[in-house]
């Protein structure tokens, strides 16, 4: 499996697509119930899953990612996660912090919000001034 880079522009995702994308990402064949139990489970509820994903914010356009993410086969090794904290109120904030509180791999992330480092645990920092 491929490293996972998410950017700052989320380009992992069609903005011409809807937010049921999830089920374009579903490599572990989940059934369909279960992919909209994950959709709910971040936050978009039946009523948005037929928006398209250039109408999301940047918060709903990392939640919607993070979805996708979980249905893949198989979780990356690594995500790599440029100023994760932009356009973020406090619930994604939230919501991003516990997705990857429970990821299993290594997360390599560029921030200046230490404050968000501390909470999703990241353990070894490089400072460049």
């Amino acid at each position: 499996m491929q490293p996972i880079f998410i950017d700052k522009d989320y380009s992992l995702i069609d903005s011409n697509t809807t937010c049921g994308l999830a089920q374009s990402f579903n490599q572990l064949a989940l059934q369909e119930h279960e992919i909209k139990i994950r959709l709910n489970r971040f936050l978009f509820p039946k009523d948005s899953w037929d928006k398209p994903c250039c109408e999301l914010s940047g918060g709903e356009r990392m939640r919607i990612l993070l979805c996708c993410l979980t249905v893949f086969s198989a979780s990356p090794y690594l995500i790599i996660l440029d100023e994760p904290t932009n356009n973020l109120d406090i619930q994604n904030l939230e919501i991003l912090a516990t997705a990857l509180n429970e990821y299993q791999g290594t997360l390599l992330v560029v921030s200046h919000d230490e404050t968000y480092l501390e909470q999703i645990k990241i353990g070894q920092t490089i400072a460049l001034n």
